[in-house]
């Protein structure tokens, strides 16, 4: 694993809600999730909100392997060829997809075909550094949000 930095110590080993909203470079994902608080010294609610989204990875292992769930945590990790194979790999799994169930004239050698281009106005990679990891891992799994910057609400 990268060097992850621990961004916020919670306690929900679930996702029992998660908002999605696409806006192009300025989609959001708003994950609610349990944390410790120091001060009452009780587990409170809390909403995540990750701003300027380009990813969004939730793998899916055996329901009954809690492995990772004790990690009790959300972590950050802003290595750059980390938050690279996240966006890429995401953006490969949907080509092949497409592939597979459209009827589309594929040119794997042409850089102008929209399958071949990752970033077609050039912003993200210009901006990648910007952008960052956050990885919780859940019961059934875990969860990856390429984004630049999160919000915590109390």
């Amino acid at each position: 694993m990268k060097n992850a930095e621990l961004i916020l110590e919670n306690f929900d080993a679930r996702i029992p809600k998660i908002e999605i909203k696409p806006k192009n470079t300025e989609s959001k994902v708003i994950v609610s999730s349990k944390m410790y608080d120091e001060e009452t010294d009780k587990k409170i609610s809390v909403k995540i909100h990750f701003n300027d989204v380009a990813a969004i990875d939730f793998r899916i292992n055996l329901f009954d392997c809690m492995v990772g769930a004790e990690a009790l945590g959300l972590y950050c990790i802003r290595e750059r060829e980390f938050v690279e194979s996240i966006v890429k790999g995401i953006f490969h799994r949907r080509k092949e997809v497409f592939l597979l169930e459209g009827n589309y004239e594929y040119d794997a050698t042409d850089e102008n075909d929209l399958l071949n281009c990752l970033d077609i106005s050039g912003d993200f990679g210009k901006s990648i550094d910007a952008y960052a990891a956050y990885i919780q891992n859940v019961d059934a799994g875990v969860y990856i949000i390429v984004a630049r910057y999160i919000e915590i609400e109390r």
